[in-house]
């Protein structure tokens, strides 16, 4: 069976030339390193807030998918969550909190496309992410912010946007049997270095490397049988 080679992606946050930018990175390498190999996207959530252009990049992404179909995941992540409770659910404790983490900068870039804010289109389309990938031929898991490490498959979605668990960061905690053999490729939770943070035994690679903070938009990709290799803009 052929194995998948993929491109999965950190933490956007809104920065959309960055984005466009790595993915050129990324094409260019498949092209020269990898023979042209068709590649699997993975963008692993928190695509909006921040960054100047949410708007932008939630319309790239949706471009992106309806040209490449299964080989463009997008997992949703906290910050899509925030978005859609406050916007949806019209509760007003939750609006003001998503406005204060990101939330203005995503209207504003609505707002300067003459929108008053997200599109149903964009609102559905986020709705409807997934919070989880798996590959299980090849040992991989996709989430935004990670999985419980005691209870894995069985996480739930909150848990797959939000946690920041302790034992998660450290895979000798992880006493799931179901991630025996798993690597599990994760942002949400900014790298002080703003380099990937790949656990001791490979178990765990964290790809939110600071791309709306002053670091970077990151890209790892795995190849079966090969090292990760991270690419940056």
């Amino acid at each position: 069976m052929t194995q998948t080679v993929y491109a999965a992606i950190g933490d956007i946050h809104g920065e959309l030339d960055r984005l466009k930018e790595l993915h050129d990175q990324v094409r260019f390498y498949a092209d020269r390193e990898l023979g042209g190999a068709d590649l699997t996207w993975v963008h692993l959530g928190d695509l909006i807030d921040r960054g100047e252009d949410s708007c932008g990049v939630v319309d790239h992404l949706i471009e992106m998918e309806a040209r490449l179909g299964p080989r463009c995941i997008t997992l949703r992540g906290n910050h899509e969550q925030m978005m859609i409770e406050s916007l949806r659910f019209d509760d007003e404790a939750s609006r003001t909190n998503w406005l204060k983490w990101g939330g203005e900068e995503t209207m504003e870039s609505y707002h300067r496309r003459g929108l008053d804010g997200p599109t149903d289109v964009h609102l559905d389309w986020l709705h409807a992410l997934p919070t989880i990938h798996r590959d299980e031929q090849q040992g991989l898991v996709f989430v935004h912010g990670g999985v419980d490490p005691d209870a894995f498959p069985e996480c739930g979605e909150r848990v797959r946007m939000w946690t920041r668990r302790r034992e998660f960061f450290d895979t000798r905690c992880w006493t799931a049997p179901a991630l025996i053999g798993q690597v599990v490729v994760h942002g949400h939770t900014p790298t002080m270095d703003w380099k990937p943070d790949v656990a001791a035994d490979g178990r765990r690679i964290n790809l939110d490397t600071g791309a709306v903070y002053g670091g970077k938009l990151t890209a790892a990709i795995l190849v079966p049988g090969a090292e990760p290799r991270f690419l940056h803009s």
